[in-house]
């Protein structure tokens, strides 16, 4: 072996042991391995699969929800700030991006951040479904009958209505209207982008992008079933039975879907309302409450 390649076999070594120590500050192999170990344990001792995080059918990693990455920063003690910044775009709406950075309690230091956008352009805050309103008592009250209850349309009295009942080519479908009162939502816009920039954040510094994903589009095809208690009825007679009921996302806000279905019954309001305010708010139980709230 000739000297020039001796040394270029030193340096080499020289190399890999320099690349092997920690430098100061820095996470070890052993450590890292023992937070992403963290991660899974805490997934699996503490978080609820619909509560915590939801199992996407046809997806590899579930999806981190709020309450999840609220779970990760007290784990490793970490406290959320917010930089609001808020933006006119024009009709009378508004958007806000917000960066969530994370400190460490303990020590200060600043760990990670995440970034989140909402504005009330969004179709789920933009538009409304549209009504009729009753020829017999002026009130936006019709709703389409069920087709196993003589379809047709009727002026539902438990919304303010008269009661009058119509045929089928009385109205057309409406679809959807711009939202009357769109300043209801920027609350609830602003809620959004907050939790969309904390989860970011969550992920980022806990380095668990690998075992959770943020897709919160395909929430929409999450559907677990709601609670078959106190099935809702109308004028027309009872709804369908449970098992026949359109389902609904998994709760991923500040209350589960037994108290969201709970205020649905106690409230009168009608299932199919409900469900597509469900899937426009992605799931986010809070959030469709409020939209269905402001759309009464």
């Amino acid at each position: 072996m000739t000297e020039s390649t001796s040394e270029i076999i030193r340096q080499s070594e020289d190399l890999a042991t320099a690349t092997a120590t920690v430098v100061d500050g820095e996470l070890s192999i052993d450590s890292l391995i023992a937070q992403v170990a963290k991660v899974q344990e805490a997934m699996k001792a503490v978080m609820k699969s619909g509560e915590h995080y939801g199992v996407i059918p046809g997806t590899e990693k579930p999806t981190l929800l709020k309450p999840g990455a609220e779970k990760l920063c007290l784990l490793f003690r970490l406290d959320p700030q917010y930089d609001i910044t808020r933006r006119e775009v024009g009709d009378g709406h508004i958007e806000y991006e917000i960066v969530c950075t994370l400190y460490h309690v303990p020590t200060g230091q600043r760990v990670g951040s995440g970034v989140g956008l909402c504005s009330s352009k969004e179709s789920k805050y933009r538009y409304r479904r549209g009504t009729h309103e009753c020829p017999t008592c002026g009130s936006e009250t019709i709703i389409k009958g069920k087709e196993e209850f003589g379809g047709g349309w009727l002026c539902w009295r438990k919304k303010g209505g008269c009661g009058a009942k119509f045929g089928d080519s009385e109205f057309g479908d409406i679809g959807l209207v711009d939202n009357p009162d769109i300043a209801d939502v920027f609350n609830t816009v602003l809620k959004m982008s907050k939790k969309r920039a904390m989860v970011d954040a969550a992920l980022t510094a806990t380095a668990a992008s690998d075992i959770f994903t943020q897709d919160l589009e395909d929430m929409r095809s999450m559907l677990p079933k709601p609670p078959a208690e106190n099935p809702v009825t109308t004028e027309q007679g009872p709804s369908a039975p449970a098992s026949e009921v359109a389902e609904c996302p998994t709760p991923s806000a500040e209350f589960s879907a037994d108290d969201f279905w709970k205020a649905v019954n106690e409230r009168d309001i009608d299932r199919k309302v409900a469900m597509d305010s469900l899937r426009a708010a992605e799931g986010d139980f809070v959030a469709a409450m409020e939209n269905i709230t402001n759309a009464q």
